[in-house]
């Protein structure tokens, strides 16, 4: 079924009441309700770069010994903190629990299978980049399949990825600059805003589709 070309999500996804049919019952006046794409990549950085600074101070303050416990509990971090945090971007009464909640499951995807290439290729060969690709490329179908979005998926992948890659990528060299603990922190810093500009700007086009 599709109404204003948005089509109702999978029945997994449902009880989300993140698409447009469930968003309308509770006010939403529509796709217009959204924030702009600019607007909500904004947002989304520096909400989602405050994250990713306390992510990373796991790594930075040496919280925990490197190894794939450390992983898990940035990932933890994330996982608590992110929809929290991006839960403001999406319009209708009840959005932030609903947002945690999706985000949680999303990014369980897209960490496992980061995971799985960085420690896979043992960090080698671009192992970063190839796990960021495919688990932003699940991690946004994740998302879409939950607004019951249509159209606009390679897009949508574009942006995250690209976004996600030049916060990773920037965040490199003030690390390699830097060093030490402030050079960990900007890593995170970084990262977290060029990812959190991507997920903003899905989470406006993807409640316009």
């Amino acid at each position: 079924m599709r109404r204003c070309g948005v089509s109702s999500p999978t029945p997994e996804m449902k009880w989300l009441g993140l698409h447009l049919e469930a968003r309308t019952a509770r006010g939403l006046e529509g796709p217009g309700g959204a924030m702009s794409p600019g607007v909500s990549a904004l947002k989304g950085a520096v909400s989602f770069a405050i994250v990713s600074t306390i992510a990373y101070g796991i790594w930075a303050f040496r919280l925990w010994p490197y190894g794939p416990g450390m992983y898990a509990a940035i990932a933890v971090v994330y996982l608590g903190l992110g929809g929290f945090a991006l839960g403001g971007l999406v319009s209708g009464r009840g959005a932030i629990p609903r947002v945690t909640a999706l985000f949680a499951v999303s990014f369980f995807v897209y960490a496992l299978i980061w995971c799985a290439f960085w420690f896979g290729l043992r960090g080698k060969f671009h192992a970063d980049l190839w796990g960021a690709a495919i688990g932003l490329a699940a991690m946004s179908a994740v998302i879409r399949r939950a607004f019951g979005a249509t159209g606009g998926a390679l897009e949508a992948w574009a942006v995250l990825f690209t976004c996600h890659t030049l916060g990773y990528t920037l965040g490199d060299e003030l690390h390699a600059a830097l060093r030490g603990v402030n050079g960990r922190l900007l890593w995170g810093t970084a990262h977290g805003a060029g990812f959190g500009a991507g997920l903003g700007y899905l989470l406006s086009v993807t409640q316009r589709r």
